[in-house]
């Protein structure tokens, strides 16, 4: 399901990437997704997962929503800084 709204997402006008979290059994599962400019494979890496430029994911354990939330925000955050992201 979050693969399908990550993937559903960039058909919106003016998106680059999109990162879907959803719950399921206590582990957070990112999926994220992307066109040309994002390279979604080192965002997802940075949260110890993997996969591909424009389609990766992660497992995230022993967090909740909320900081999951705030993981792939301040990783958004760094990659920005160093200009990986614009």
């Amino acid at each position: 399901m979050g693969a399908q709204a990550a993937n559903d997402l960039l058909e919106i006008n003016g998106i680059k990437a999109s990162v879907v979290l959803t719950e399921y059994n206590h582990v957070i599962y990112a999926s994220a997704r992307s066109i040309d400019e994002v390279n979604v494979q080192v965002m997802m890496e940075l949260l110890g997962g993997g996969g591909h430029r424009a389609v990766a994911g992660a497992q995230l354990e022993g967090v909740t929503m909320d900081q999951a939330k705030a993981m792939v925000k301040g990783v958004i955050d760094e990659m920005l800084e160093k200009g990986e992201v614009s």
